[in-house]
């Protein structure tokens, strides 16, 4: 499978001379497309951009030798190159996982020859690639297979049951010659002190003008409240502290007249991708929980949060074109 990625060709044919010349790292070339890859959007300039990413942490532990080769990559696939799934047997993988892996990559590549899914979602479908790649190369090896040091795999495989899921919910709602339109929701976030679950001032003064646009609907709506792991502590401590956290905007909102078999509640199963977001900004969504509104008489099973995630991801990627001045 090709992707093509649409860049100024000539551009790019300068600065690979210019950068040989100079004895420029593949990592330093990458950054400076990083603009334009975030300008641009689409699958193979998200994928990029994760190589990118992923190369800068490599170089902080020192991997000097991975660091350039995903830099290379994410540069090749700029340049219109084949994504190529990383083979584990290369990275010497632990031998326990070789045959997981393999069948993971056969799920991602049928995943992948889905022109529609990619264009749904082209940043969920750039970060499944990514988890791969990360999975295969480091943390399929025994020393990477603790909970608190598994992260790609652990979130590779539920980024990729959620992606299946909703291409099964769509299967089945699938009616001919009719188009497929994006749900009309609302979304909301409630932000929280880290490690805490409690409601602060401005959490309160968020929760307050949430009420206020539930009661314009009329009970019209349907519910979805979703959490993040907290970034600021251990893994293991995650998991009370986002129900703790969940229960409490839930319960506020029954307290105030919402009826509770109107809401869902789910638990994020992937943090934003480190490409969207500053660190500033990936730690107060880590601290926060989402409050989606889905108004209307639907509701949101047929809606992964891949897909509402990527609707938003969206939003803030023509938020930020127009405010440049470029089209849409």
């Amino acid at each position: 499978m090709k992707f093509r990625i649409f860049l100024n060709t000539s551009l790019l044919t300068i600065l690979f001379l210019a950068f040989s010349c100079a004895k420029i790292s593949n990592q330093q070339i990458l950054e400076t497309l990083e603009p334009s890859l975030k300008s641009n959007g689409g699958y193979e300039s998200y994928l990029a951009l994760e190589y990118l990413d992923f190369s800068r942490k490599l170089i902080v532990v020192n991997d000097l030798k991975a660091s350039d080769h995903f830099a290379k990559k994410g540069l090749d696939i700029v340049n219109g190159g084949a994504f190529i799934p990383e083979n584990p047997l290369e990275w010497e993988a632990d031998r326990s996982r070789i045959e997981e892996l393999i069948l993971m990559q056969k799920e991602l590549e049928i995943l992948l020859n889905n022109q529609a899914l990619i264009y749904q979602m082209p940043i969920q479908m750039a970060h499944l690639s990514y988890l791969y790649d990360c999975w295969a190369s480091k943390e399929s090896k025994a020393i990477f297979m603790a909970d608190e040091l598994s992260h790609c795999r652990v979130n590779f495989g539920k980024l990729i049951d959620e992606i299946k899921i909703y291409l099964e919910e769509n299967k089945k709602n699938k009616i001919p010659d009719v188009q497929i339109v994006e749900p009309e929701f609302s979304r909301f976030e409630i932000i929280f002190d880290a490690e805490n679950y409690l409601l602060s001032d401005k959490a309160n003064k968020s929760m307050i003008e949430i009420i206020d646009y539930l009661n314009l609907l009329k009970g019209k709506f349907k519910i979805l409240i979703t959490a993040n792991p907290d970034n600021a502590i251990k893994l293991s401590q995650n998991k009370t502290l986002i129900i703790n956290r969940i229960n409490v905007v839930k319960n506020y909102l029954v307290k105030n007249g919402v009826d509770e078999n109107s809401i869902e509640e789910r638990i994020e199963s992937e943090d934003f991708p480190d490409i969207i977001a500053s660190d500033d900004i990936k730690n107060q969504i880590n601290r926060s929980v989402g409050i989606y509104v889905l108004r209307g008489s639907g509701d949101f099973k047929p809606y992964p949060l891949p897909l509402l995630q990527n609707l938003l991801y969206k939003a803030q990627v023509e938020k930020a074109r127009k405010e440049q001045g470029l089209e849409n």
